[in-house]
């Protein structure tokens, strides 16, 4: 009986996201055990100098440890899983766009369009290749949210000051008060577990929506 051929488009693309959900899941299952081992590190250190009974230093091992906690491991952790979901997200869109574009012999490349990620990618699918984007949802908007978050780390290193546009820093400055895990710590910005994960949720519903279209408008690869 023959078997195949079998359709592998965008199999790598998922096999990304899922790896990457899983990496979230490993770093929040591992925290509780590094936080409890830089507490025990902590107050060994201060048995070692004979302070364990020193009120001040004490107070400034809490005040270390509060601040890893709350602020440098979710910062450094939760960060980077955010600039690596937008790259699987700007990679992913690449691919759906050239899969689309050889499937229509379309000369008009995504890259022929100006603009930013989303920009370009709103013109090319609504308007080029007709593989629609719905970019007026609350997906796509937080998608827009996603992506000044993403270029406020990966070029100003989570910094309020070192972001440029004063507008971009109000917007950051609200959605901090909005209360969706957004939270401005001494300039610094700091993402909650909770909002990394509804990032990825959004993330994985407009690939898979996209993804979706094509196989069903296109069921064959070109290489078939």
């Amino acid at each position: 009986m023959e078997i195949g051929p079998f359709d592998f488009r965008f199999v790598e693309l998922f096999h990304e996201l899922y790896a990457l959900e899983q990496y979230m899941d490993s770093v929040e299952s591992q925290l509780p055990d590094l936080i409890k081992k830089e507490e025990e590190n902590a107050y060994s250190r201060l048995r070692q100098k004979g302070y364990e009974n020193d009120s001040f230093e004490r107070d400034q091992i809490r005040q270390q440890l509060y601040a890893l906690i709350e602020e440098v491991l979710p910062r450094y952790f939760f960060s980077s899983i955010l600039v690596t979901l937008w790259a699987i997200f700007e990679s992913g869109i690449i691919e759906i766009a050239k899969e689309v574009k050889d499937q229509q012999n379309q000369v008009v490349k995504l890259n022929d369009i100006k603009g930013n990620l989303l920009e370009r990618a709103n013109k090319y699918f609504n308007h080029i290749i007709k593989i629609p984007i719905e970019t007026g949802d609350s997906a796509w908007q937080y998608l827009r949210m996603f992506y000044l978050l993403r270029n406020a780390i990966a070029h100003a290193n989570g910094r309020l000051e070192n972001i440029k546009s004063e507008k971009d820093v109000r917007k950051i400055k609200k959605w901090s008060n909005d209360n969706i895990g957004i939270d401005n710590v001494n300039g610094n910005l700091i993402f909650s577990s909770e909002f990394v994960r509804k990032t990825f949720s959004v993330v994985f519903k407009v690939i898979k929506d996209l993804t979706n279209q094509v196989t069903t408008q296109y069921p064959k690869p070109i290489n078939w």
